[in-house]
């Protein structure tokens, strides 16, 4: 066999949602696994057309895009309280500033600080305290409320309800906007990658 780019494949749920990306190589395994499983394993329903993997015998197209089997509920889950979902629900963008950064160039900001929260109602770390912050912005309000820091804040934080955007596979998708496969063109909607 000659070598191969590394190509991933795009895992489908069986509904056609999007539900992960694993390499090519990792497809077909899942799918010789459990080619004779009814509700198991998946099933490869479109390949790249620029490529080939050549055995001795035959050549063979190199899968794209897999459904699976079985239907997945994937989206029943409340979302996780976490860094990278509170910049999500915030559209990576400062809340205070109104302007967008990369991932990398932003922190959270309590907007009533630790240091004057009344812990009677426990954490100050909650969806309904933390908002995305630039770090100039960060600095100039401190350790002040919005208000002692004559900033206005864009959005109040609030706990976000269910929504494709903070699967795995959404942020997975968003990072590789630019880089998509033409073969997974027709089974992503613009909701995943925006």
């Amino acid at each position: 066999m000659s070598k191969i780019d590394h190509k991933e494949c795009l895992v489908l749920n069986a509904d056609y949602s999007p539900l992960a990306v694993v390499s090519w190589q990792r497809s077909i395994i899942w799918y010789f696994r459990n080619q004779n499983e009814p509700n198991f394993g998946i099933e490869i329903i479109d390949f790249y057309s620029d490529d080939l993997i050549h055995s001795i015998n035959k050549n063979y197209p190199i899968p794209s895009v897999a459904k699976t089997k079985k239907f997945f509920k994937i989206n029943n889950q409340d979302i996780k309280f976490s860094r990278k979902n509170i910049f999500v629900r915030d559209n990576h963008t400062c809340q205070y500033c109104n302007k967008k950064f990369a991932h990398g160039e932003l922190t959270y900001d309590h907007v009533v600080p630790k240091s004057k929260w009344d812990y009677n109602f426990g954490s100050p770390t909650v969806w309904s305290n933390i908002v995305t912050c630039c770090l100039p912005c960060n600095r100039k309000k401190g350790g002040r409320t919005p208000k002692e820091a004559n900033m206005s804040l864009k959005i109040f934080p609030f706990k976000p309800r269910k929504n494709q955007k903070y699967l795995p596979i959404a942020m997975k998708l968003a990072t590789l906007k630019d880089t998509i496969p033409k073969e997974w063109e027709a089974y992503i909607p613009p909701s995943y990658t925006t």
